[in-house]
């Protein structure tokens, strides 16, 4: 693939470094390659690895899928297509490796996962693991891509052979070339409904294109999968997803790891279902709608929380609004007018149950100064996860938050906090550390009854230290942290405790699905503008629900929805990347202000059973929706079917000219 590694230079400038690579000559034999997933499975197709082309596959079956298909009164099947897309993270993959003053090898960068990174590097150098740290600052943006090893491996091995401190920074080419892209799929759709809206049997085939390595791509066929039925009650489910070595691009992960590609395809073909159906599309996903105790597409019963039937109902009048101005402004429009609005709807259910350690460990501890300290690896890459610790933390102790240190993210200092993806961090990372706290106030509450002669029912703790409301024999009415550390110094009694969010106890090993199952859910209703004539799409306004628990930072909150959805809309509109050809910004469109919507957020809290403070994910899901809303609305306007992503210009005026049997993917 373009961007493989062929040779690491380290030099100490960059004229040296530049003349080193000059140096180098490369003679390249051009072999057999394909880009296509439809190339790498044909018959004498070249394997790219030993076993083939197949990395790895995935399936869901269960119900009598041939009699569902009978006693249906409408078949329906389709095909739909997404592209390569790139990160494009403000800040480029930038790292800093150095010796520390416990001679452990270091390296600084961005991260999801920092012990993930120090047991490759361990492994790469072999090397005991306690001799290689990791840290992870806070990060101009991830997005997933994040994840890749090689900047790292890279970082480590320069600074190993060298002896000397050593960074490394991409270009934006480089960035371009050799970091991970969002896998590109091809998603087929068998799907019955009977004439009153039910759903009954639902067939899906997804080939995942994992380019030529395998950056995560094992995982993407089980995601892929989990993300192809959302919210919906089906009789019978006949799944299987492929991931597929191709010479493109390395898939990685990406917002939502695997789930937009399927949930795009789902929600599109749904949507074409109540065109068959002649059926209101928000009252056919609130008809098919899954229940708390209802079989999920995955043949078992979701055991947190489900508010889709709230997030349904809170969109309702938004969406209502929106169909009749639209209604109204095209009634408006003269015939030689080219615009044309149209609205579309678009739901999704995300897995925050993604496969991950259910034990997860935060600590908690008191400084000799006097410092309330929560430690945990929950990276903070621009979402906010180092600010929510604190909140959780400091509500759990009674304080404010600028009175709790965080430390995050460094091997040598925080626990393994478990995968940070799948937006798990608030919910594993956030339990863990509530637990952690509540052990902490525990110590300091005991100790201050002791030294304050004080009834424990009367103590409360504050930024300074422990204050208790009446007053003792010698007329002291408050202990510092200080003085609380050196009592239990004295006792030689701990001052760093550990928490552990476990759901080993719920979900025991022999009985476990693959996906622990756990999900959010949310809809998205688009407001979309057509010009007919040269086919530029623009979207007014999106109006998002989503379930996300107890709300912990509400800003923040709002934040990542609008977020997601000017990702989504690069997604629907604009972003793709083409191998060989995409070289930078200047040929790699992204949402600009001009793009974003007016965005009316809706947080539906649906307290989860297990989460700290009800709280569920958020981070990753609030991007599902926004794709198929914006294409759904599009196909409405123009009578044909967009199939492929992004609905650039072009493909809308094909498919325009196609007329409604058009649109079959290109």
């Amino acid at each position: 693939m373009l961007g493989a590694p062929i040779a690491l230079i380290v030099a100490d400038n960059h004229t040296t470094a530049r003349a080193g690579l000059e140096a180098i000559k490369v003679k390249y034999d051009v072999l057999p390659h394909t880009f296509t997933i439809k190339g790498a499975l044909e018959e004498g197709a070249l394997p790219i690895y030993r076993d083939g082309n197949l990395l790895t596959s995935a399936s869901v079956d269960w119900g009598n899928l041939e009699k569902s298909f009978a006693a249906s009164d409408h078949i329906l099947k389709t095909t739909y297509y997404t592209s390569w897309q790139e990160h494009a993270a403000l800040e480029r993959e930038s790292l800093v490796g150095f010796f520390d003053e416990m001679d452990r090898l270091t390296v600084i960068g961005g991260t999801h996962e920092p012990h993930w990174q120090q047991g490759y590097i361990a492994s790469c150098l072999d090397l005991p693991i306690q001799t290689v740290r990791v840290i992870m600052p806070p990060t101009g943006g991830s997005f997933g891509g994040r994840q890749d090893p090689w900047p790292f491996l890279a970082t480590a091995l320069a600074v190993y052979y060298s002896r000397q401190s050593a960074r490394l920074s991409y270009s934006r080419l480089d960035s371009f070339n050799a970091s991970p892209k969002r896998h590109p799929y091809q998603v087929n759709y068998k799907l019955g409904a009977a004439n009153n809206g039910s759903l009954s049997g639902i067939q899906v085939r997804v080939q995942a294109n994992t380019g030529g390595y395998d950056g995560h791509g094992q995982y993407i066929a089980d995601y892929a999968l989990t993300g192809s039925g959302g919210p919906y009650i089906y009789s019978a489910v006949d799944g299987v997803a492929e991931s597929i070595y191709t010479n493109g691009p390395k898939g990685g992960q990406f917002r939502g790891f695997g789930t937009p590609q399927s949930n795009f395809a789902l929600e599109c073909t749904l949507d074409e279902m109540t065109q068959v159906l002649d059926y209101d599309p928000l009252e056919f996903r609130k008809v098919n709608c899954i229940q708390q105790s209802s079989i999920s597409f995955l043949g078992y019963p979701i055991q947190e929380s489900l508010g889709y039937q709230e997030v349904l109902g809170a969109i309702r009048p938004h969406y209502q609004t929106y169909l009749e101005e639209a209604v109204d402004f095209n009634d408006r429009q003269t015939p030689d007018s080219p615009y044309r609005k149209g609205v579309g709807l678009a739901g999704m259910w995300y897995r925050f149950g993604k496969s991950g350690a259910l034990s997860v460990e935060a600590g908690a501890e008191l400084s000799p100064e006097g410092e309330l300290i929560i430690t945990c690896s929950a990276p903070d890459y621009g979402q906010g996860s180092s600010t929510t610790m604190s909140q959780l933390a400091a509500e759990t102790l009674g304080i404010p938050r600028e009175s709790v240190k965080i430390l995050n993210a460094d091997t040598a200092l925080t626990p393994d906090s478990g995968i940070q993806g799948a937006s798990r961090a608030t919910y594993f990372v956030g339990g863990a550390v509530v637990k952690a706290a509540k052990i902490l106030k525990q110590a300091l509450l005991s100790t201050a009854t002791e030294l304050l002669d004080c009834d424990p029912n009367l103590l409360q703790l504050t930024t300074a230290g422990i204050t208790c409301s009446r007053p003792n024999k010698d007329g002291a009415t408050r202990v510092s942290y200080q003085e609380i550390y050196k009592e239990l110094s004295r006792l030689n009694l701990p001052k760093s405790f550990h928490g552990f969010f476990d759901l080993s106890e719920k979900f025991p090993e022999s009985s476990r699905p693959k996906y622990i199952p756990l999900f959010v859910t949310g809809a998205q209703v688009a407001d979309v503008l057509v010009n007919l004539q040269t086919g530029v799409v623009s979207v007014p306004r999106i109006t998002a629900a989503h379930d996300v628990g107890r709300v912990i930072n509400p800003l923040d909150a709002r934040g990542q929805i609008e977020g997601a959805i000017i990702m989504g809309i690069g997604t629907a509109l604009m972003e793709e990347y083409i191998p060989g050809i995409t070289q930078g910004f200047g040929d790699y469109y992204l949402p600009t202000a001009l793009s974003t919507p007016e965005i009316n957020t809706i947080l539906i809290e649906i307290p989860s059973f297990e989460g700290p403070f009800g709280v569920k994910g958020l981070g990753e899901a609030a991007i599902l929706p926004t794709a198929p809303a914006v294409i759904n609305g599009i196909s409405r306007i123009i009578g044909s079917r967009i199939r492929s992503l992004p609905a650039t210009p072009e493909r809308v005026l094909k498919t325009i000219q196609q007329g409604p049997q058009g649109g079959k993917g290109d």
